[in-house]
């Protein structure tokens, strides 16, 4: 069992790479395409101060560009305009515990949310209506939920150590892997092509997954010296990016 700040804890928490930005989900803009390792100048963009009541845990761009989405630890689930970062819509309560990840779907129409509170949930981005809702998704705390490329299915990573992909529609669970990792999953995304998951772990492990069977395609042990706390594929599916409680951001290839 975990105490309660090593389940806060937080190090470089979330990578999101996309075809022309780059945004590191504690809120910071990066307008550029992909990261790049070298001493790039981040750009100030726009502010919101006071987004949210807590803790800001999650972060995303719509596929055009033209939104953000917001989850938070006061369990509310805003979306924002990129561009003066004004309010469109909220939804108060839309979890009943901290809500840990949130992310548009491929055609921008729906949102997914993972909370501590073991719930998956898809909401109509424009008006935070909830369309279906999964509880008991995991046995433990919901880290990290994504859509598929195609929009038809969504990965869910849990501190229960299983991965799990479901149904965007109705939630039905397609497939299941447990004992995945040794240690809290804290990071899960689909390939661009949407053939495979890459998922990351409190036990330092980068795993790559068959999407349909999760059967296991590729691992590296020992990759961070520290807590994994965020994975991603590059645009093009060729490479991984993962940050890590050790401070450090590494690349690897997929392949």
């Amino acid at each position: 069992t975990r105490s309660v700040a090593r389940r806060a804890q937080r190090g470089v928490g979330a990578i999101a790479a996309r075809a022309h930005r780059t945004a590191l989900a504690h809120g910071i803009h990066v307008p550029s395409s992909p990261l790049r390792m070298n001493a790039m100048l981040i750009n100030y963009v726009a502010e919101k101060t006071i987004a949210h009541s807590d803790i800001i845990r999650s972060v995303a761009f719509s596929p055009d560009g033209t939104k953000i989405v917001s989850g938070s630890a006061d369990k509310t689930i805003k979306v924002w305009d990129l561009d003066k970062l004004e309010m469109l819509s909220e939804k108060t309560n839309a979890h009943s515990d901290i809500i840990s990840s949130v992310s548009f779907s491929p055609d921008g129409t729906k949102i997914v949310s993972g909370s501590h509170d073991k719930t998956i949930k898809v909401w109509d981005s424009d008006k935070l209506e909830m369309l279906s809702e999964k509880t008991n998704a995991h046995s433990d705390i919901i880290r990290s939920v994504a859509f598929s490329p195609d929009g038809t299915k969504i990965v869910s990573g849990s501190y229960d150590g299983t991965i799990k992909v479901w149904d965007s529609d109705k939630l039905g669970l397609l497939s299941e892997k447990t004992n995945a990792h040794s240690d809290y999953i804290t990071s899960v995304a689909f390939s661009p092509d949407g053939t495979k998951i890459v998922s990351g772990s409190y036990d330092g492990t980068i795993k790559v997954w068959n999407s349909g069977n999760l059967e296991l395609l590729s691992e590296k042990t020992n990759a961070h010296s520290k807590d994994i706390n965020s994975v991603a594929f590059s645009p093009d599916g060729t490479k991984i990016v993962s940050g890590s409680d050790d401070k450090t951001i590494k690349v690897w290839y997929s392949a």
